[in-house]
């Protein structure tokens, strides 16, 4: 049975030779599949903001997003990422000392993307600095990394598995045996049931990565205050709506403030980095 319509289209040579540029006979197999992926991509909902958590408390020293993984900071790697996934406006939290963060990456130009940032006068917790975002975001859904995270996650895979499961909020969780300190999630199906702070001792080894993708709409559930976490009095009570998506990555992901992990992610950079 025939599924689909054919159609006959004009385009300039030089849309053509883009649309040829794609081809690569694996995932792409033909023009035909090409344009089409264009059109579906383009009707698709789509994350165009992404938040990057790099305040909070430093006692005076350098910030984590600035740790260098070879000859590059942190930072510019998630940048890198963010471009590639064509997420191209990024608000910087940071608190009022952060200046060298501002100095080094600008206005983003140099890397493509349009950087704002938001100053903490004093540390607002994760949820209080995106509360404070709320009035740069358009009522637009928009994606949330912690500053001092290094990973290769597919971030265009976890925006459209967010938009599949309607849910205001989707955490891209990770397996990982023995650590508790990130925070752990029961999970039904593709929904948290339960979400866990790092201060309860539950033996489960299903973690919070720290890159999350919301809905606007979930500003409804934060507290009527200024400073408070995510993972403490917003993620629990998205649980309990079972408003709170899971989506399991299985790939490279470091948390760099942990010098184990550090250590590992400057050994592995290169291997990542083809694959980022």
């Amino acid at each position: 049975m025939r599924t689909k319509t054919r159609l006959t289209i004009t385009l300039s040579e030089e849309i053509l030779s883009s649309v040829d540029a794609l081809v690569n006979g694996v995932t792409i197999r033909n023009r035909s599949h090409a344009i089409e992926t264009l059109i579906k991509q383009s009707l698709s909902p789509s994350i165009q903001t992404a938040i990057i958590l790099a305040g909070g408390e430093q006692n005076n020293q350098t910030n984590s997003a600035l740790t260098k993984i070879n000859n590059s900071y942190l930072l510019t790697h998630t940048l890198a990422s963010l471009k590639k996934h064509r997420i191209n406006r990024v608000i910087i939290c940071l608190n009022q000392n952060e200046t060298e963060i501002m100095r080094i990456f600008g206005n983003g130009e140099n890397h493509g993307l349009k950087i704002e940032y938001q100053i903490e006068d004093t540390p607002l917790g994760t949820g209080g600095a995106v509360k404070k975002a709320e009035q740069l975001l358009h009522g637009l859904p928009f994606l949330v990394i912690h500053g001092d995270v290094l990973t290769n996650l597919n971030l265009s895979e976890l925006c459209t598995f967010h938009f599949s499961e309607k849910s205001l909020a989707t955490i891209a969780v990770k397996p990982r045996l023995g650590e508790k300190k990130y925070g752990q999630v029961f999970i039904q199906g593709n929904k948290i049931a339960r979400f866990l702070t790092t201060s309860e001792n539950a033996g489960i080894s299903i973690i919070n990565t720290g890159i999350y993708v919301f809905d606007t709409k979930i500003f409804d559930y934060f507290p009527q205050k200024n400073i408070f976490n995510l993972e403490k009095e917003v993620f629990p009570i998205l649980a309990k709506h079972q408003q709170l998506s899971a989506s399991i990555f299985q790939g490279p992901w470091f948390e760099v403030t942990n010098e184990q992990n550090l250590k590992e992610a400057r050994a592995r950079w290169s291997e990542l980095e083809a694959n980022i």
